[in-house]
């Protein structure tokens, strides 16, 4: 089921503007120009290579392929989509708009479906008849044209209302889910009228084949066998599309009246990270004819590392059936699922009919609670330990003074071992006490440079380790004592980003919920999040802005570009997340990768490299085994590794010199090491007895911006 809010979520882009790659396609589409521009120069060698060897006539390869490029949404060498400059970061997405076709290869869809099924066989038997002597032939062709067009006419009639009712049925869904655009408008249209699949599309470009080349040789026999290939093949495709077209509307119509045929959730939906989670789908009255499987699949978000997938056998399905995946990864935040596609598919797989479903859910992973270790930062003559190192002394481990009892003193402080002794009554007083609880706000820095938006992919694992910093900060200094203010940015339920505040001491399931929204985002800086919260602070106590101000500020951050802070608190803290540990370790070399092919554990070794390349990688049958499946899956991470390498580098050289800029600074600054089950929190370089001044105008700043803290 799909949740009520869904906020719509920053789309990555490559910085590769799509002009570039149309100037390339069209100077230099033969040689793969447009493919050496989206940084895939293994493709565009070949390209090469095939044009310069076939003296020009291969170019038309790669000009096809430039073709396709520009229609759809071409990614570039680190997997990131290429589009029009003017659109470049300013993409958003729906989850329900995941995994949708664009505008154009929608209408692309509809009309490459129809041309290949109802168009291309008169355009092949056409062009063999133009260009082969074939007199016999020729005379019966238009009586061959009657019969083609009787045969056919029926199911492209039965294609097109399927089609027309299966879009309308899907449409009314995304009406109701307030998800109704015009891109998933006509990728609900192209979706229903696509029905081959790539064996399909094999089978009837091989049937065509057969009977060109029984034209070219007047083979009569290999043309009655291409004759009966594709009538084999139109009857699967017209019973395909009836099936799609009656049945998918009892299935679609109880969808929408009872909210769930195929009612889809996680179990449990709030979990903590690295809880085991189920994505459960439960199936009920969806019949599944003899000759056809119900398939079910799906591609849970990136960080989720899970494709769903499941297959109903031929029966009728009046009973309930539960179908269950369990996630490999379970890492902390909040997850839209994009809806399954669910389909009718033949025996044979030729053919695949979409039915109109929006089987979604959501998961909310709350950050793990680790304990924090405080490593204080080595003693020097000018600083002093700040609030993260400073002892604690509770009443029961306080120094105290003796002095002669006095009338009125608490009976209860005579010392009587000492009074013995010294002939006198004798009291114990505290030798200082207790001071009163600081008023400490810990800050979650998410802002990132714009820029970085688009690659949040690679350094989402990160933010899990400052938000259990962040909380494991904030549990420390309440069992402390302190007045404890926690603070971040997250999507409200309106779904914009804004400031939060979060009282730590009060409510820890609210922390928890705040610690699983928080994203990177690249709105408010550091400085504004601390404003906020000064304005906050100063509503509570009804007290003028100069009056108010922090005791302590701790800032959990993983910086890249020096700050520009404020000074809201008599003393500041960093906790800095190195981005060089931020990132984990390097990637594998391509070599080890293409031999842990499935992220086991293999090692590079020559046992490991036979074994690859001589067994099959999957379970025999399985798709993955397929020579272009398994080298998308290979360039998926090849993609993946490149774009790791490359922001190592801008990443460390960018938290080096945010680092170096802190250290210089007279805050206090810790290094954020996880280890394990526990964090570990490094002095780097203690407070200086100086830094107590606090900005009489904290608070202030952004008054002028004050409409979109609201």
């Amino acid at each position: 089921m799909q949740s009520s809010v869904r906020p719509r979520r920053h789309q990555p882009t490559s910085r590769i503007a799509k002009e570039s790659v149309l100037v390339a396609w069209l100077l230099l589409g033969a040689f793969g120009g447009h493919r050496f521009v989206l940084g895939g120069y293994t493709v565009g060698g070949i390209y090469t290579v095939l044009t310069l060897s076939t003296c020009f006539l291969g170019g038309i390869v790669g000009y096809v392929d430039g073709f396709f490029q520009i229609i759809g949404t071409p990614k570039d060498q680190h997997g990131l989509p290429v589009v029009w400059s003017w659109k470049r970061g300013k993409l958003t997405i729906d989850p329900l708009e995941e995994g949708t076709f664009t505008p154009a290869e929608s209408l692309l869809r509809i009309l490459g479906n129809i041309f290949l099924l109802f168009f291309l066989p008169y355009v092949v038997v056409t062009a063999g008849l133009t260009l082969f002597e074939t007199r016999e032939v020729q005379e019966t062709a238009s009586r061959f044209g009657l019969f083609t067009s009787l045969f056919l006419a029926p199911l492209f009639l039965v294609q097109l209302l399927g089609t027309v009712r299966k879009a309308r049925l899907q449409i009314g869904m995304l009406e109701k889910a307030n998800a109704s655009t015009r891109r998933t408008r006509l990728d609900a249209i192209a979706r229903a009228a696509s029905m081959l699949t790539p064996r399909g599309t094999l089978v009837l470009l091989t049937g065509l084949a057969f009977l060109v080349l029984a034209l070219a040789y007047h083979w009569a026999q290999l043309g009655v066998i291409a004759v009966l290939a594709l009538t084999a093949f139109y009857l699967v495709t017209s019973a395909s599309a009836l099936l799609s077209s009656f049945i998918v509307g009892r299935f679609s119509n109880n969808l929408l009246e009872r909210g769930a045929v195929v009612h889809r959730q996680y179990t449990p939906n709030v979990a903590r990270a690295g809880d085991p989670v189920k994505d459960v789908l439960d199936v009920k009255g969806v019949p599944v004819p003899p000759g056809f499987f119900l398939t079910v699949a799906g591609t849970l978000p990136t960080r989720l590392a899970t494709e769903v997938r499941h297959v109903l056998l031929p029966k009728s399905r009046e009973e309930r059936l539960s179908l269950a995946v369990h996630l490999e990864r379970t890492p902390r935040g909040t997850y839209d699922a994009p809806p399954l596609r669910i389909a009718f598919t033949d025996l044979l797989g030729l053919t695949s009919s979409n039915v109109a479903s929006l089987a979604t859910a959501r998961l909310r992973v709350l950050p793990a609670v680790r304990p924090a270790e405080v490593v204080a930062p080595p003693p020097t003559s000018t600083e002093e330990p700040d609030i993260l190192s400073r002892p604690h002394r509770f009443p029961t481990e306080d120094l105290f003074r003796f002095r002669e009892y006095v009338a009125g003193d608490d009976t209860r402080r005579i010392h009587w071992e000492m009074s013995l002794r010294a002939g006198r009554m004798i009291v114990r007083t505290p030798d200082s006490r207790e001071s009163s609880s600081k008023r400490v706000v810990v800050a979650l820095d998410t802002w990132v440079p714009p820029d970085w938006l688009d690659h949040t992919g690679v350094i989402d694992d990160a933010l899990d380790s400052c938000v259990e910093a962040w909380l494991a900060v904030g549990q420390r200094l309440v069992e402390q004592g302190e007045k404890v203010t926690l603070l971040l940015v997250n999507r409200a339920e309106d779904g914009t980003l804004r400031p939060e505040i979060v009282a730590a001491s009060s409510n820890h399931a609210h922390a928890l919920d705040a610690g699983a929204r928080a994203e990177w985002q690249s709105t408010f800086r550091i400085e504004d999040v601390l404003d906020y919260g000064v304005r906050g602070l100063a509503q509570d106590r009804a007290a003028p802005r100069e009056d108010v101000s922090f005791d302590n500020a701790i800032v959990v951050t993983m910086r890249l570009m020096p700050p520009n802070m404020p000074r809201v608190a008599r003393e500041t803290t960093w906790v800095v997340y190195d981005p060089n540990d931020a990132l984990g370790p390097p990637p594998r070399t391509p070599m080890e990768l293409w031999v842990d092919y499935d992220d086991t554990g293999r090692t590079l070794s020559f046992k490991e490299v036979m074994k690859r390349m001589f067994l099959l990688p999957f379970p025999v049958g399985a798709e993955e085994n397929g020579v272009l499946s398994r080298m998308k899956r290979l360039e998926g991470r090849m993609e993946d590794r490149a774009h790791r390498l490359a922001l190592r580098q801008s990443a460390v050289w960018a938290g080096r010199q945010a680092l170096n800029a802190m250290l210089a600074q007279p805050d206090a600054v810790y290094r954020l090491e996880p280890l394990g089950g526990r964090l570990r929190l490094v002095g780097m370089k203690g407070s200086a007895r100086a830094a107590r001044q606090v900005d009489v105008h904290q608070g202030q700043r952004a008054v002028g911006n004050a409409a979109r803290y609201a």
